[in-house]
């Protein structure tokens, strides 16, 4: 609401400034109105309690009676909080996230303007916010319903691919590694780095990363071993080899629905049924060699797939931001774990097809069909609205997989229209 409503009132059309006043006073009471629900949220207690034991000198991956599957670096981020009573850390906490996602919003729009450049009429201007904002509304809530820190994440990424579209390569990998740092999966963007042939960035990005990866140990040195090492032995590691007696991380290799990615819905596949199974069930699956092959040829022939695509736009900087977009879709579908609130950051996948529907008549029918067919099957078909019932099954069935994937397809006709963009763009808005 904050991005519909209060930028400086555009979208309604707001002509006065007592108006415009009238439309941030309703976001504001949106945004207050929404902070009870807030503080139920599930994962604060996780990351004031990992605060805390990073206070103390221990691994807040093995302290206290929470689990944290976080890389040490959030927690050192939290402890300035550990200054202030629990319901004052909390409400801070939801002004960054607020403020976070607010920008993002902003971020996700000014790259889409990048990549459609031109004069933008109110009117394209109204459904282009209404469009990426509604796609995205199930996400913005799962961060602020799980107290979440993707939106943080999500800002550092979309501030870092515009850095790199202004060719300022250093501030562009130095905003990637800090998101990789706190949140992993962007660490994506170091190999995308290397292909497009920027190898100081990518250098730079490398240092940042592993500085940052050891900053808490030097700041709050451990009292055993070191927090960064622990990380890796006991939450990145045992889920890929499968090696559970390692970790009390167990719903990294479960067949949850709370988890929709590839490796996740291939074993919901195996499994066959919509109840979530034993982790002997689950473990045997996975280590099946028919399961290796499965997973290993839907993964392989994705990354080929999107690799051909990005060979098209590897000497188009103009399109960094699909290509970013791709990426992040990538991240998700590939990584082990995908709950509702990661999929915030496909606020720039959305944003940028939603911008081709409104600026390119020549492919806004078929970029329409894709927008609905991704929201329905990731968003419409799995919330309150729709019951728990049919919410259970659709999350069983993988459909928000499904739903994310097909972004692949307008993305890549953005890259292979890329000649056309510039004119389209350019060309008066069509009604």
């Amino acid at each position: 609401m904050l991005y519909l409503f209060c930028y400086r009132g555009r979208i309604l059309q707001f002509s006065t400034e007592a108006q415009q006043r009238l439309a941030w006073i309703g976001a504001a009471i949106a945004v207050v109105a929404y902070y009870p629900r807030f503080r139920h949220g599930s994962h604060g207690d996780v990351f004031s309690e990992a605060a805390a034991c990073l206070l103390r000198h221990q691994s807040p991956h093995h302290c206290g009676d929470l689990v944290y599957a976080y890389p040490p670096l959030y927690a050192l981020l939290m402890t300035p909080l550990q200054l202030f009573p629990f319901w004052l850390a909390e409400a801070i906490w939801y002004v960054i996230l607020i403020g976070t996602m607010f920008a993002s919003l902003r971020l996700c729009e000014n790259l889409a303007r990048r990549l459609f450049p031109g004069q933008w009429s109110e009117r394209d201007l109204a459904i282009f916010r209404i469009l990426s904002f509604v796609l995205s509304l199930k996400f913005i809530l799962a961060v602020l319903e799980n107290q979440a820190y993707d939106s943080v994440a999500a800002v550092l990424i979309f501030l870092g691919v515009l850095a790199l579209i202004d060719r300022r390569f250093v501030l562009g990998a130095a905003s990637l590694a800090v998101a990789a740092a706190l949140k992993l999966t962007p660490l994506i963007f170091l190999p995308y780095l290397l292909f497009k042939g920027r190898f100081a960035a990518a250098g730079l990005f490398t240092a940042v990363f592993a500085g940052l990866a050891v900053l808490p140990d030097i700041l709050i040195p451990s009292n055993g071993e070191y927090y960064v090492a622990v990380w890796v032995r006991d939450v990145l590691m045992p889920p890929f080899h499968l090696d559970m007696a390692a970790t009390n991380l167990v719903f990294w290799v479960t067949d949850t629905p709370m988890n929709q990615n590839f490796r996740a819905a291939i074993v919901r596949y195996f499994t066959g049924v919509h109840e979530q199974q034993t982790m002997a069930v689950v473990l045997g699956i996975m280590r099946s060699r028919t399961f290796a092959i499965v997973l290993n040829s839907v993964m392989g022939l994705y990354i080929l797939g999107v690799g051909l695509m990005m060979l098209k736009s590897r000497r188009h900087d103009r399109l960094i931001a699909v290509d970013a977009a791709l990426l992040i879709v990538s991240a998700l579908l590939l990584a082990p774990v995908s709950s509702q609130s990661h999929f915030f950051s496909l606020l720039l996948p959305y944003s940028l097809i939603a911008a081709a529907t409104v600026r390119q008549p020549s492919t806004r029918l078929f970029n329409a069909v894709m927008l609905l067919l991704s929201f329905t099957l990731a968003t419409a078909t799995s919330n309150d609205a729709v019951g728990r019932a049919f919410t259970g099954w659709a999350l069983w069935s993988s459909l928000p997989v499904y739903g994310t994937l097909i972004l692949v397809v307008p993305l890549a006709v953005l890259i292979w229209t890329e000649r056309r963009q510039a004119g389209d763009a350019l060309a008066p808005a069509q009604s």
